[in-house]
């Protein structure tokens, strides 16, 4: 067990395993002298601003980044890039009783890393607490800046954003076009301009 663990087409899968462990010993260690390793960890989450200049916005979003404490979506990518790899090398040995090339092994993995990002990540962002300040209020965020993080958001049928207050604090918010004929694709920077509902009337940034 220990030699397949550790031969070297499984090792970037054993690596990523041992990674997963590591987070986990050090999380619980922060939570017991008060200070936890994954609010450290959210501080590095790309923001809007850096994702729209180096132009991946859009691929933030699809990925979940931006939905997602940032140590629990590094232990999703990296146990769905562990699993796949093992679970191929697996096939491939009972198969062919060889392991796949490492180049073969490693695009599966990170395909299917990515789709697991988009769609698990997507499940738990659901299902978990939103980042919500508690300095200001949603009816506070009138002029403030939103990201579209997921599908593209037209009068009539709005869209999830996220949206940076002045403390820095985020919070979603579904937004839509102020005007009919106007669509805001994922990854478009918006500014708040009327709340209706539960939903705000927002018009793009312009640069």
């Amino acid at each position: 067990m220990i030699s397949i663990l550790l031969n070297q087409d499984n090792l970037p899968y054993t690596i990523s395993l041992c990674i997963v462990f590591v987070l986990g010993i050090v999380e619980s260690l922060s939570l017991v002298i008060g200070a936890s390793f994954l609010g450290l960890l959210d501080e590095w989450t790309p923001n809007d601003s850096n994702a729209d200049a180096a132009g991946v916005s859009g691929l933030v979003g699809w990925l979940c980044i931006n939905r997602l404490p940032l140590l629990i979506w590094l232990v999703l990518a990296l146990l769905s890039f562990a699993i796949a790899g093992f679970a191929f090398n697996y096939l491939s040995l009972s198969w062919f009783n060889s392991l796949l090339p490492q180049s073969v092994s490693l695009s599966i993995s990170l395909m299917l890393m990515a789709l697991c990002c988009h769609f698990f990540g997507g499940k738990l962002a659901g299902f978990l607490p939103k980042n919500e300040s508690l300095a200001v209020s949603v009816e506070d965020l009138n002029g403030c800046v939103g990201t579209l993080t997921t599908s593209k958001a037209v009068q009539g049928n709005p869209s999830e954003a996220v949206v940076k207050d002045d403390y820095m604090q985020q919070h979603y918010v579904l937004v839509e076009p102020e005007s009919d004929g106007v669509e805001f694709p994922t990854g478009t920077q918006v500014v708040l301009l009327k709340r209706k509902g539960q939903v705000w009337s927002a018009a793009k940034l312009e640069s």
